[in-house]
């Protein structure tokens, strides 16, 4: 179940909001009235065929620059980003919005292939300028779209849609910490559920591209960007992934900076569910720089103002031998088989009617030391398992701390305090030293150990 959830997390190198991968309904039908759409479809590596539709104004006039859509994270059909492919074509582009390769883990170089030969399917397409073909990307796109442009000139201008200018890893690790703190949780609870849960999904190998350095393809680009941020994004710090387009970019970069919009860029119902409108002025703000580009007149170098980030991101070090992933498991392993062997050997000892010498201190260690472990285990799946775009679910609180996590924290302390009784016993104790002397062993690994997951910590 460990294991599943942080693969979970894994295959999310950004966790994206569902909006951006559920089907479009009658609603983006409808709406989708004036435009053309023709099916399409695109040989990509690996002898594939990858489904696309195009949208263009009905009565177009001329060559129409094309723009070709990248998805984020997941394995997104084109229907996730049918509004934004309807409002650009509005624009007056003709838009490519395809089904993404489906990859058990993402790899940035070869979907950045497909990129590629979309943006080929694009150029050659009726009523298309084939040298004012660019491509838009949101998210997990960001870092694919800078790839693809440096494997193809003919790819004339980069859109990015809530572009991280960071490493998966690091966005990731920031994304989980607004949620906590939306969430109520501090402390040394949220360094657990982000940073030691991260580092420990890294180390194990189950966070594909965790550590995608995007600044050599940004620092390669040779055309003209337009990079699109909500100023209320929670999943990618913008003011950040910004700042270091502007130091990174040294093609003409426009920046903007849509207030009160968040990851999607869309706007959101009542409920607080994304729809499948976009924020208001995102589609003019797209269609009018593309329109200025495609026709030799990009526009100058220029940025919004930044908004103020509540957190600033901060890169993870790799792990030491000992937090390991190998490591973490043996720990585990150890402490349940050494609070374990105390009661199992009493019970051993019974059937054979033997005297089974039995202190308080060590009973308490024993019961003690299994529910804190097994205990912490089962919560930190949990909520690790709760997490999702709207957020995660700690459970009830109490004076700002989860009351799980509190009545963890006091098993963990009664252990210790059995740890200390316990082995001022077996300096007096006459007999079962080896079996005392085993469960203390447990109790002495048990302090480092939830020192550093936090569970005696404030």
């Amino acid at each position: 179940m460990f294991r599943r959830c942080l693969r979970v997390l894994a295959l999310l190198p950004l966790v994206l909001v569902a909006a951006l991968t559920l089907t479009a309904g009658p609603a983006a039908a409808d709406s989708a009235a004036g435009l053309t759409t023709v099916e399409v479809a695109i040989p990509v590596p690996g002898g594939k065929t990858l489904a696309g539709t195009v949208y263009a104004p009905r009565d177009a006039a001329g060559p129409l620059p094309g723009l070709v859509l990248v998805h984020g994270s997941g394995n997104g059909r084109r229907a996730g980003v049918t509004p934004e492919a309807i409002a650009f074509a509005r624009q007056g582009l003709a838009v490519l919005a395809y089904d993404k390769r489906p990859l058990e883990q993402p790899d940035y170089s070869l979907l950045a292939d497909d990129v590629v030969a979309a943006a080929g399917v694009l150029r050659a397409h009726p009523g298309v300028n084939p040298a004012a073909v660019g491509v838009w990307g949101i998210s997990e796109g960001g870092w694919v779209e800078p790839i693809a442009a440096g494997r193809s000139s003919d790819i004339a201008f980069l859109v990015l849609a809530s572009a991280p200018a960071q490493s998966p890893l690091r966005v990731q690790n920031w994304n989980m910490r607004n949620k906590l703190a939306a969430a109520g949780v501090t402390g040394a609870l949220a360094d657990t559920l982000s940073d030691r849960l991260y580092r420990l999904a890294n180390d194990a190998g189950m966070f594909a591209e965790a550590d995608h350095d995007p600044i050599p393809a940004l620092s390669a680009l040779t055309k003209p960007v337009l990079a699109v941020y909500g100023t209320d994004d929670t999943q990618v710090p913008p003011a950040e992934g910004a700042a270091q387009l502007r130091r990174t970019v040294t093609t003409p970069l426009t920046v903007r900076f849509l207030p009160g919009a968040g990851h999607t860029l869309r706007v959101l119902d009542e409920d607080g569910m994304f729809t499948e409108t976009l924020f208001p002025g995102y589609a003019e703000i797209v269609g009018e720089w593309v329109r200025a580009v495609a026709t030799g007149e990009v526009p100058p170098a220029h940025s919004d103002p930044a908004p103020a980030q509540s957190a600033i991101s901060t890169a993870l070090s790799p792990s030491a031998w000992w937090e390991s992933w190998p490591a973490q498991l043996a720990v585990l392993a150890v402490l349940l088989v050494t609070f374990l062997a105390y009661p199992i050997i009493a019970a051993a000892r019974r059937i054979r009617r033997r005297t089974v010498a039995v202190t308080r201190p060590a009973r308490v260690l024993a019961c003690t030391g299994v529910l804190a472990v097994l205990g912490f285990t089962g919560y930190f799946v949990t909520v690790v398992d709760s997490a999702n775009w709207r957020g995660v679910s700690p459970g009830p609180m109490l004076a700002g701390r989860p009351v799980l996590w509190l009545a963890l924290q006091v098993l963990a302390l009664i252990t210790l305090i059995a740890t200390a009784r316990t082995a001022y016993a077996w300096r007096t104790a006459t007999g079962d030293r080896l079996r005392l002397g085993l469960l203390i062993t447990g109790g002495a690994l048990f302090l480092p150990w939830s020192l550093y997951w936090g569970l005696l910590l404030p």
